[in-house]
């Protein structure tokens, strides 16, 4: 992702909750000096996502994420953040981003599949389902429903729905793109090839 699209992505769709880090367990006040530093390392993250991605992200009206003490888990609807409505938050507990990475970032998989099936209609499929806002998209989200019906699954909790696999997978993806090779080869392969791929974003671009 470009520098510019990325402080977008910060100032526009990354927030910190009130004392997020005070209210963390004391192991997680002492592993950062600063709130800023899970900050910079979620960025750290997301900087893989193609420039493509995030620009579609920020054209949505929904898609929030938001560093917590709370749990980590994606809630579909308006959430309010001090004296802001936030729409679709994928909330990220500091707790899980020290001890469980993998775990934190689910929810930001749950947050994609969600917009780019049904652009965050809170009706509409999720890309995991089928769904998808073009027909490019439609083929990725076909494609899952399918490595998820064959039990491409990379652990036992990805195995429980396809949500949970896309957002598991995705999530591996941005830790350890290597592991998710080794493990669900066929999924790592459409996710570098569609979804995180600068060309495939810069032919959807051209289309629209």
């Amino acid at each position: 992702m470009d520098k510019q699209t990325l402080e977008r992505l910060k100032v526009d769709r990354i927030h910190i909750a009130p004392r997020a880090l005070e209210r963390s367990p004391l192991e997680v006040q002492h592993h950062y000096s600063h709130i800023w530093a899970p900050l910079d390392e979620l960025l750290g993250q997301l900087r893989i996502f193609p420039s493509g991605l995030a620009r579609f992200w920020l054209q949505q009206p929904g898609g929030h994420v938001v560093l917590t003490q709370l749990p980590s888990g994606y809630v579909v609807g308006e959430q309010r953040l001090k004296q802001s409505m936030l729409l679709h938050v994928a909330y990220v507990r500091l707790s899980d981003w020290v001890n469980d990475p993998l775990e934190a970032l689910v929810p930001i998989g749950h947050l994609v599949d969600h917009l780019l099936g049904s652009a965050g209609s809170e009706e509409g499929p999720w890309l995991s389902e089928g769904g998808g806002i073009n027909p490019a998209l439609q083929k990725v989200g076909a494609s899952i429903v399918e490595l998820f019906s064959l039990g491409y699954s990379f652990d036992a909790e990805a195995c429980r729905d396809a949500r949970t696999y896309f957002a598991r997978s995705l999530a591996l993806y941005l830790r350890d793109r290597r592991a998710l090779n080794i493990t669900d080869p066929v999924m790592e392969r459409l996710l570098r090839t569609t979804l995180f791929a600068d060309a495939f974003w810069r032919w959807l671009e051209k289309r629209n």
